[in-house]
C-alpha cells in the first residue's frame, strides 16, 4: 500500500499571534483617535461659525445702522434686495433676508442659511422662549429636529462658556435644548442627558 503523505500546515506561534493582536490594537486605536480628532475639528468649526456670523452682524450694523434682515432700507442699499420692517426684531420673513442682506453687503458669501460641518442649518430666531430675550443663532435640522448628541453639545459648551455656565445647558452664551417633539432626551433635570447617544439636541448662540 502506498502511504499517503499529508502536508502539515505550520501554525502561528503564540509570539506571532501576540504581534498580530498588537498590530490590530494599534490600527484600531489610530482609527478611534482619528475619529475623535475629526469630531473635535467639527465642533471647533461650529464655534468659529457662531463667532464669524456674530461679527458679521456687528459689521453690518456699524455700516448701515440696522440689523441685517430687519433693515428697512436694504432695497436702497443693494440692487435686488428686499427690505425688512425696521422694528429692531428679525421675525417673519426676515430670518431669510438676514443672509441675503449680509451677502449683498459682501460680508458673507452665501445668501441662504449656511450649514455646519455636522450638518443642519444656522437660522436666526428672536426670543425663542421667555427666558431667552433678544436674537439667537439656532443650529438644528429642518423644523427644529435634533442635530447634536448631548456629548457633542457639552463639548460645544465647553469651548464657548466658562465656569458654571459650561455645565448648565440653560445658561451662558450657548443654550442647549431638547429638539422639537422630544422631552428629556437631551436635557433632563437641568443637566445634559449624556446617556443619550442619538442627536436629540438643538443649540442657540446669542448675538
Amino acid at each position: 500500500m502506498k502511504k499517503v503523505l499529508q502536508k502539515c500546515v505550520p501554525a502561528f506561534s503564540l509570539i506571532e499571534m501576540s504581534i498580530v493582536l498588537v498590530v490590530i490594537g494599534i490600527i484600531a486605536g489610530a482609527v478611534f483617535k482619528g475619529q475623535e480628532l475629526l469630531e473635535s475639528a467639527k465642533i471647533r468649526s461650529i464655534v468659529q461659525d457662531f463667532q464669524h456670523y456674530s461679527l458679521s452682524v456687528g459689521v453690518y450694523q456699524e455700516t448701515y445702522q440696522a440689523l441685517p434682515g430687519d433693515d428697512s432700507k436694504a432695497s436702497i442699499h443693494f440692487t435686488g434686495a428686499d427690505s425688512g420692517d425696521g422694528n429692531g426684531q428679525i421675525t417673519g420673513k426676515e430670518p431669510d433676508l438676514f443672509w441675503q442682506h449680509l451677502s449683498k453687503a459682501s460680508i458673507l458669501n452665501s445668501d441662504t442659511a449656511p450649514t455646519s460641518k455636522l450638518g443642519g442649518h444656522y437660522t436666526v430666531v428672536f426670543q425663542p422662549s421667555a427666558e431667552m430675550p433678544g436674537h439667537w443663532f439656532m443650529l438644528s435640522k429642518e423644523g427644529g429636529a435634533g442635530l447634536l448628541t448631548p456629548k457633542q453639545a457639552q463639548a460645544l459648551k465647553n469651548k464657548i462658556d466658562q465656569g458654571n455656565n459650561a455645565m448648565n445647558p440653560g445658561q451662558g452664551q450657548l443654550i442647549v435644548k431638547d429638539a422639537s417633539g422630544t422631552t428629556g432626551r437631551c436635557v433632563s433635570n437641568g443637566h445634559l442627558n449624556l446617556a443619550t447617544t442619538t442627536p436629540d439636541c438643538v443649540v442657540y448662540y446669542k448675538f
